[in-house]
């Protein structure tokens, strides 16, 4: 018992070595900078709510990103005994290739994961949205990576609503 504790403080201190040879911020070095709001970008559209899941669940595989979670608080809330609460899911997602990387920048803006996406029901239309990340970071590597990854989330949306995302 003695043994795996002393084998798991070693693998703590070396993989806080690598951080630091890396070049990652040391938490307790300094203060965690500060993300800014997020922004969510929605549209609406007259497609079925199930059609509206798939071609979702398609655009975030075809952007090479994994499904990681899912929250179908509708239902949930309809088995409850909420019976006429509409349609409303959450669907989380992530590519993990990518976390690395901006993981390796700024350890703590693994708050501001996994990507999200949500569909709810509103008067008759089902509307999509996907929370951008904060491009406002100290480091520009990490401004960098929100920009490319709000493009694709942007991109995921514009194919569920057939239509472009300013």
């Amino acid at each position: 018992m003695n043994d795996t504790r002393q084998m798991k403080r070693v693998w703590r201190l070396l993989v806080l070595c690598l951080l630091l040879l890396a070049g990652a911020p040391v938490a307790a070095a300094q203060p965690p900078p500060e993300y800014g709001p997020s922004v969510v970008v929605r549209g609406a559209t007259d497609k079925p709510f199930d059609t509206v899941i798939q071609e979702l669940e398609f655009a975030i595989t075809e952007q090479n990103y994994r499904i990681t979670g899912r929250n179908t608080i509708g239902k949930a809330l309809r088995e409850r005994g909420y019976e006429d609460f509409p349609e409303v899911e959450v669907i989380l997602f992530c590519n993990v290739e990518q976390a690395r990387e901006v993981l390796l920048v700024d350890p703590g803006y693994v708050a501001m994961m996994p990507c999200r996406a949500t569909v709810h029901e509103q008067n008759g239309q089902r509307v999509v949205s996907v929370v951008l990340l904060p491009e406002s970071h100290p480091h520009p590597e990490v401004v960098a990576f929100a920009q490319r990854v709000n493009r694709v989330l942007k991109d995921i949306l514009a194919f569920v609503l057939e239509q472009p995302v300013p």
